[in-house]
């Protein structure tokens, strides 16, 4: 298996999608699951941010001028389904799909076309960039896939190959909270059973330790242990695999772009 991952750089005013996050910095999405076959592409994603942004969003979505997921110049204008199927406050999970028609593709449809099906995506949303990060059963074809990115490459698009290498990211993401010590995890569950991370808290540290039979320092770094590695894994799992001071497994970076100034 391999993992290869870049990212688009996206100017103002070129797709009205990436104008959202770019004029809300704050604004992030990270695609939840995703499925892509030639016909189309589905996709549930999780949208984050303020009120404003995430209304902007939805009248982008539902009135789609072009194709979110194509980085061409050819009129991309498609079937194009929208739903909120869950909402909180300032966060949505929104499922979309998109068709394929005449011979403007999105970028998992050209996956498809090089490197062959079962192809896995991944994308986030921050700012002016959107990260994609795809699993393949090899890296046969990636080099079709890189040239036709280039050639389609439309004005006002950078694209930057950050990564292709053994997987990564995709193992990291498989962590769980089983992965926790035994004990580690158990005192977690009785601190989140208990109420102890509800605001006020239902019980006290002291009284968690009594009901553990354990004593309050122990449990006390317990928690923090568990807490620790949570954060770590949150943060990983927001930012991405590739930091932007990082160098690139297999070589350094290509960036590739064309402005529309």
């Amino acid at each position: 298996m391999r993992e290869f991952i870049f990212t688009i750089d996206y100017e103002r005013n070129v797709d009205p999608v990436m104008d959202v996050f770019i004029d809300y910095p704050e604004t992030h999405s990270r695609t939840i699951a995703c499925n892509v076959t030639r016909d189309g592409m589905w996709r549930l994603e999780r949208v984050a941010g303020p009120e404003t942004a995430l209304e902007q969003l939805d009248d982008v979505y539902d009135d789609p001028v072009q194709c979110t997921e194509c980085i061409g110049t050819r009129n991309c204008k498609t079937d194009w389904t929208y739903e909120v199927i869950g909402s909180d406050p300032g966060a949505r999970t929104v499922y979309s799909y998109r068709s394929e028609a005449g011979d403007c593709h999105s970028i998992p449809r050209l996956a498809i076309d090089h490197v062959g099906r079962g192809v896995l995506v991944e994308t986030e949303r921050r700012g002016s960039r959107c990260e994609w990060r795809l699993l393949l059963c090899s890296d046969a074809g990636v080099d079709g896939l890189f040239e036709e990115m280039e050639s389609e490459l439309r004005e006002g698009l950078t694209v930057e190959f950050r990564q292709l290498s053994s997987p990564s990211y995709w193992v990291d993401e498989a962590v769980t909270l089983a992965e926790l010590p035994p004990e580690q995890q158990a005192a977690v569950e009785a601190a989140v059973e208990h109420g102890y991370y509800r605001t006020p808290r239902d019980t006290s540290l002291t009284d968690l330790a009594e009901t553990l039979d354990v004593s309050r320092s122990t449990l006390q770094y317990r928690l923090q242990r568990a807490e620790a590695w949570i954060v770590r894994s949150f943060v990983t799992r927001s930012m991405g695999p590739v930091q932007a001071d990082e160098d690139v497994a297999e070589g350094g970076r290509l960036r590739i772009g064309r402005s529309g100034v």
